[in-house]
């Protein structure tokens, strides 16, 4: 289970919004796989999670380009390994593996807020009116 707080508020709604998205489809990941749901079920809200992933990384991308961020390039490189991680662990899911539902929790559980603190907090500056 992952929470919003608003020490995780980057302080642009629309992202603000986005980022609040992506932890109701990690929670509902979550509550797919605690509450044993069947496999095609939970291959959907992955399906969605990574959907929006994508969405919401090009999103930041394309603010980044119009606000002139400096450190775009290190940020869509953390984009790009969140993408590689995402898919080993999707396509081990795929497979069968019986693990890789928790590992991909573990990932999205950690990932996703130091994401925010560590890199989104950096484009601050560049969003605020």
């Amino acid at each position: 289970m992952i929470n919003w707080t608003d020490e995780l508020s980057v302080g642009e709604q629309e992202l603000d919004g986005h980022h609040q998205e992506m932890m109701g489809l990690i929670n509902k990941l979550d509550d797919a796989l605690r509450s044993k749901e069947d496999q095609q079920v939970v291959a959907q809200v992955l399906a969605e999670l990574g959907d929006y992933a994508n969405y919401h990384f090009g999103a930041e991308e394309a603010m980044f380009e119009l606000k002139h961020f400096p450190d775009a390039a290190e940020h869509i490189d953390q984009h790009m390994e969140f993408r590689e991680r995402w898919k080993e662990l999707d396509d081990l899911f795929q497979a069968g593996d019986e693990t890789a539902g928790q590992q991909l929790m573990d990932f999205l559980l950690s990932w996703w807020p130091n994401h925010i603190r560590q890199f989104d907090k950096k484009y601050v500056p560049y969003v605020k009116p």
